[in-house]
């Protein structure tokens, strides 16, 4: 098994793979976070009202956002749920209580979340 594979399944345990009706019905302080690159945003769009930061510098920008509290509700999604897998089981290591894996972004649109352009 390979580290990423290793990895990968550390996260699937702590981080719950979720719907968007989970997302609609938390009632907490939440956002939701695209983590793809963004030439695939600007490729394909992204959901709308989601922030988009990358996997590479999720930590980094999440602790810098005075915004998100270490109790603030956080799902991530990516194209597959792979790299939002890896930055959930990241967030969560730094200390980040509620975070949950909205897998790709294709599964959201079709639960019926908004796409928005991204330029």
């Amino acid at each position: 098994m390979s580290y990423t594979e290793q990895e990968l399944a550390k996260a699937d345990e702590v981080i719950p793979r979720v719907s968007l009706t989970n997302y609609k019905n938390d009632n907490n302080r939440k956002i939701m976070v695209d983590v793809r690159q963004l030439e695939e945003l600007q490729a394909s769009g992204t959901v709308k009202g989601a922030l988009h930061i990358p996997k590479g510098v999720i930590e980094f920008r999440m602790n810098n956002n005075k915004d998100v509290h270490e109790d603030t509700s956080i799902y991530v999604f990516c194209a597959i749920g792979i790299r939002s897998a890896l930055a959930g089981y990241n967030l969560k290591k730094i200390g980040y209580k509620n975070v949950f894996n909205l897998i790709g972004f294709q599964d959201i649109l079709d639960q019926g979340a908004e796409i928005e352009s991204v330029s």
